[in-house]
């Protein structure tokens, strides 16, 4: 039985270590501290879960294991810090992970990025463009029903919808009530 676990874990190490080693190098993990922090996520997923479970599972557990271990080191070892030339917006998700002003705070915001994004994709399409116009540009209700052609009640009436749903979605996990 022992060494039917053994080969179990051998054969997670062996299949998932690379593509870990590449993701904590992406959160900015120091090279010295790569192979620790890969193999301490898969003792604890070895400690916690199923070795037998699906692959596709497994790979998701994983990378949330690997996640909060690199924050757990950005935690314990004071964060690296980063300078910016500017305090401009980089919508190139790979160029902001690079540039970020902390670590910890560049997997916090991936994470956010994420699951905004992710929420807006459940709008419906009518909603998309006004929500977004008037949220994240900033451009006035009545500008953006002028440029699409609707009405400015029709405007007000699809963001209020999105923002709505979009408290519904992201409510739980962020505290929004």
């Amino acid at each position: 039985m022992r060494q039917e676990i053994n080969e179990l874990l051998e054969k997670i190490y062996n299949q998932y270590q690379k593509p870990l080693r590449v993701l904590v190098r992406s959160y900015g993990v120091p090279s010295k501290d790569v192979e620790d922090i890969v193999q301490e996520t898969i003792i604890s997923y070895y400690q916690h879960y199923p070795l037998d479970w699906p692959p596709k599972l497994m790979k998701t557990l994983l990378g949330i294991i690997l996640r909060n271990k690199s924050v757990d080191y950005f935690r314990k070892n004071n964060r690296e810090w980063l300078i910016l030339d500017s305090d401009e917006f980089i919508e190139d998700e790979e160029l902001a992970v690079r540039y970020g002003k902390d670590m910890l705070e560049q997997i916090i915001n991936k994470e956010l990025y994420v699951d905004v994004e992710n929420a807006f994709a459940q709008l419906k399409e009518e909603m998309k463009i006004p929500t977004k116009l008037h949220l994240i540009d900033g451009i006035q209700e009545k500008v953006i029903a002028e440029m699409m052609g609707i009405s400015a009640v029709a405007c007000r009436a699809r963001v209020s919808r999105a923002r709505k749903l979009l408290k519904k979605i992201l409510g739980p996990k962020y505290g929004l009530q």
